[in-house]
């Protein structure tokens, strides 16, 4: 998306500081820009207003959250939601606000009604299907991640996400194996590597899967994890942890 050029908007601002039309105009250009901080400053001074309009409540929604404000930030999408109950956008923006604060069961009502709304919007069947996941609805979220899949050529984080449901559903708590699902798992991660080669996360649970299985294929994930994180700071952690369970796999293989 090209960025607006905001000098002209903030200039009118200038000349008509009272006028607010033109300070919405300039606040949906910085939210456009990602210019978070004046943004804010700009629709507070619109939520001053008298009757502010649905559009600002939401654009403010969207600046509290990228400023950590989240209560301010669901404060405002619920007035925005108020005004305009069938906004699929609105539906969406509040139950993601509501998945980060933990409401996990309104998060799912709200994302549910945003992919009624509009059927063909990839990413909110795929946050749907990460909420459904947190919530352990496992065989739920694998049908959101597949909508999401069918209606986006290339998604590794909704192939990954469908790839760890699959798994939580295959893995029984007595020990035990459900092959289908373990499958289903395999598949979907090998696809999100596919999709974004060096996907670290995704060869990491595809190495555990393998190990739980006490498969050779295991062997060869890790090696392709750890070279994948190599370079990856953030993944010492993991990194340590991986050579433990390639370690550990190959004791088991002999």
């Amino acid at each position: 998306m090209e960025t607006p050029d905001l000098e002209p908007l903030r200039q009118a601002m200038q000349a008509a500081p009272e006028n607010p039309d033109t300070r919405q105009a300039l606040l949906q250009a910085l939210v456009a820009a990602e210019v978070w901080e004046e943004a804010e400053e700009v629709g507070e001074a619109l939520l001053r207003t008298a009757s502010p309009p649905a559009a600002v409540h939401a654009l403010m929604g969207t600046v509290y959250g990228k400023r950590d404000r989240w209560d301010d930030a669901v404060q405002q999408c619920r007035i925005a939601f108020e005004l305009q109950p069938d906004d699929p956008l609105l539906l969406y923006n509040l139950g993601t606000l509501l998945a980060q604060q933990g409401d996990i069961d309104a998060a799912v009502t709200h994302l549910k009604n945003a992919t009624t709304q509009r059927e063909t919007w990839a990413e909110a069947h795929y946050n749907l299907g990460a909420v459904l996941l947190r919530q352990k609805c496992y065989t739920e979220a694998v049908e959101a991640f597949e909508r999401a899949i069918n209606l986006c050529d290339v998604y590794p984080e909704a192939n990954f996400n469908s790839g760890n449901a699959h798994a939580m559903l295959g893995l029984g708590a007595d020990g035990g194996l459900d092959y289908y699902e373990v499958d289903c798992a395999i598949n979907a991660y090998k696809l999100a590597i596919q999709q974004r080669p060096g996907y670290t996360a995704a060869l990491y649970n595809l190495g555990m899967l393998y190990g739980r299985m006490t498969s050779s294929e295991g062997l060869r994930v890790w090696d392709q994890y750890l070279e994948a994180a190599q370079d990856r700071p953030e993944e010492e952690t993991w990194r340590m942890r991986a050579q433990e369970y390639q370690r550990d796999l190959q004791d088991r293989l002999r």
